[in-house]
């Protein structure tokens, strides 16, 4: 089967030609075009496609390989496998792959409550909101087939928490909250800003991800803009050390011109 998915590629694009196919690579996998315990095509078939060397295709599916998305099994091949199965790292690029990548499809809610006066001050900073606005926390711990991953917090201005569907638990199998908050407060974020460190476990915390008190966690706190630059939430992300790893690549921005990679027929 030949696959017509060009990839129009500037020779001094900073994205990698590695990158590139293996985006090409997996969007056929997203689109069911390799379907899972498909093998995907060889090297060979894929340098020919693609008209790129071995060492880029070997990079491109490494890449796959390191996103949980497909397996190597030496002698036979390499096959897509389940999303469940796949690897914890996950790669970020925009604010679709922050929306998108979670750490785990299974979701137990642990309710929605307004912080009590004297304990909100931080958020209520973070949201920029006046000091007589409550603040409202949303929670719940993301799991795989492993066991918990992440517990997972996000802050609103209770103004917008009061306009938010009463099912936004269950709504979340296949959503997240902050298109709730978008579909239901009539704003837009379109950007992110992200600070990741080190914290260690609270006993709370600790119970429900099911690690020792005190134990390293990945803390992510992401803020969601506006056009205007106003806030549209605050997230807090705590994910188990040795479950939740997180990938970023950066590219040397250059001067674009012209240039492509054209998958070729297959005879």
């Amino acid at each position: 089967m030949v696959v017509q998915d060009p990839l129009i590629l500037p020779a001094r694009d900073p994205t990698p030609a590695y990158y590139r196919i293996y985006q090409s690579l997996r969007g056929r996998i997203s689109a069911g075009i390799y379907p899972v315990d498909a093998q995907i095509p060889t090297e060979d078939r894929l340098m020919d496609e693609f008209g790129v060397s071995r060492h880029t295709i070997r990079a491109a599916v490494q890449h796959l390989v390191t996103q949980g998305l497909v397996r190597r099994q030496p002698g036979r091949g390499t096959f897509v496998q389940s999303r469940e199965a796949g690897a914890a790292p996950w790669a970020a690029r925009s604010l679709e792959d922050m929306l998108d990548r979670n750490f785990g499809d299974r979701l137990e809610s642990h309710g929605m409550r307004p912080l009590r006066a004297g304990s909100g001050e931080e958020h209520a900073a973070r949201l920029r909101l006046g000091t007589n606005e409550q603040v409202v926390r949303f929670s719940w711990v993301r799991s795989s087939k492993d066991g918990p991953n992440a517990s997972c917090e996000v802050y609103l201005a209770k103004s917008r928490a009061d306009r938010l569907p009463a099912d936004w638990a269950e709504r979340m199998a296949n959503r997240r909250l902050l298109h709730l908050v978008e579909e239901y407060c009539g704003v837009k974020a379109l950007r992110v800003r992200q600070v990741s460190s080190a914290t260690a476990a609270p006993p709370d915390v600790a119970a429900r991800l099911g690690v020792a008190p005190q134990s390293p966690l990945l803390c992510l706190e992401r803020t969601y803009f506006d056009a205007d630059g106003g806030v549209v939430e605050h997230s807090r992300i705590l994910g188990r050390a040795d479950r939740c790893q997180q990938v970023v690549e950066l590219f040397r921005t250059g001067e674009r011109r012209r240039g492509r990679i054209k998958p070729k027929a297959e005879g």
